[in-house]
């Protein structure tokens, strides 16, 4: 009976009956629509998504990574310094991780994560005077030269100088998931999963959130990972080649989650509308980061939209990023010239919200792609 009422659910998504928010039913990752109410959700930073750009919100412009290419995600340590992640412009194999104070024109700092993957989702974690990278690992070559398809996370000490292939220091692995990238929340003990996974021709983002000291108490086992496929870059040692590896893991599926839920992606609805490009975990909330560039066009604007989803899966707010949409403002504070700014990484650090942006902006005859990050405070 159970089956015929998720399988009965899955149609009545498919038509459109339903809201796109959904939670996982209690085997083989189905989905059916949460009958809970939202849990409520109130942060002054939050409203003000809503202002419009002021110098004020700027905490961070006009940066030049290490190749001329976008940023793909952020974090914030607790002294202020930003960590950003790149992939390496025609080096598809390769991330750069970077670190740099605010406003630091051309950080120094860098280091390589190679065949990880995309490096859509990132998350910093400061222990012991240390500060460790949480990033999807093992990443899948595709038929176009760049990587995604992370079958494991890693977090891998951060050293600057430093090149690790496919993944390193301690890595995790959630049965039955491909294109799985962490979020981490250290203060409040909680590790997140996001992944991808078609349920009944409808491609859906799950989110999983667990202790973190739990995750890491985890032994490790023997984990045979699915054929990937890395190597043959112009600059790789590495010939191309196809793998059955299998690894030391510790394997996240033997822990029960403090919360699960899913949402469909880009099939109509408020979330999942523009592209995902990043997310941040609390012990209720979700925060879902989606965006697209204006591709230069001046007569139009860039958008990037902020939703909080609740533990149960359902939406608690949802507001758009107005300070991204004036073309003569972002041109004249100096991060973009032609309006172009693309959402790249969202943290929450206690009573504040950071937003990445990719921005483009001419300098002399190079189009130059720039990492930005606006914060939204409760002052």
């Amino acid at each position: 009976m159970k089956n015929l009422c998720c399988i009965a659910l899955k149609m009545a998504l498919l038509l459109g009956c339903f809201s796109p928010f959904l939670i996982a039913c209690d085997d083989n990752d189905s989905e059916g629509p949460s009958k809970l109410e939202p849990i409520a959700f109130s942060e002054k930073y939050f409203d003000k998504l809503s202002t419009p750009l002021t110098d004020e919100l700027v905490y961070s412009k006009a940066v030049y990574l290490k190749r001329n290419s976008v940023i793909q995600s952020i974090d914030v340590a607790n002294d202020g310094t930003i960590y950003y992640v790149q992939i390496a412009g025609t080096d598809q194999h390769q991330l750069n991780v970077l670190r740099g104070v605010p406003n630091e024109t051309k950080p120094t700092d860098c280091m390589v994560l190679e065949y990880f993957g995309h490096g859509t989702n990132m998350a910093i974690e400061e222990t012991n005077g240390e500060t460790y990278i949480w990033m999807g690992s093992h990443g899948n070559k595709g038929s176009d030269g760049e990587y995604g398809g992370s079958q494991t996370i890693c977090r891998v000490k951060y050293e600057a100088g430093k090149v690790v292939q496919l993944a390193g220091g301690d890595i995790f692995h959630l049965n039955g998931t491909r294109n799985i990238h962490p979020a981490v929340n250290a203060e409040k003990d909680l590790l997140g999963i996001q992944y991808s996974k078609t349920v009944s021709g409808v491609n859906s983002r799950f989110f999983v959130v667990y202790r973190l000291s739990e995750a890491m108490k985890l032994s490790l086992t023997d984990v045979k990972l699915d054929a990937l496929k890395y190597g043959g870059e112009t600059s790789s040692d590495i010939v191309e080649t196809s793998v059955e590896l299998t690894v030391k893991a510790k394997e996240l599926s033997q822990l029960k989650p403090l919360y699960k839920f899913a949402v469909s992606d880009g099939h109509g609805g408020a979330v999942g509308e523009l592209s995902f490009q990043g997310y941040d975990i609390d012990e209720q909330f979700v925060y879902y980061y989606e965006g697209i560039g204006n591709d230069n066009k001046v007569d139009t604007s860039s958008k990037a939209y902020v939703s909080v989803l609740d533990k149960n899966g359902r939406l608690s707010a949802r507001k758009e990023v107005n300070a991204i949409k004036d073309v003569e403002k972002l041109e004249e504070l100096g991060l973009a010239d032609r309006g172009y700014m693309e959402a790249e990484g969202i943290k929450i650090k206690g009573n504040a919200m950071y937003l990445g942006f990719a921005s483009r902006r001419m300098n002399g005859n190079s189009d130059e792609r720039l990492a930005n990050v606006l914060k939204y405070t409760n002052n």
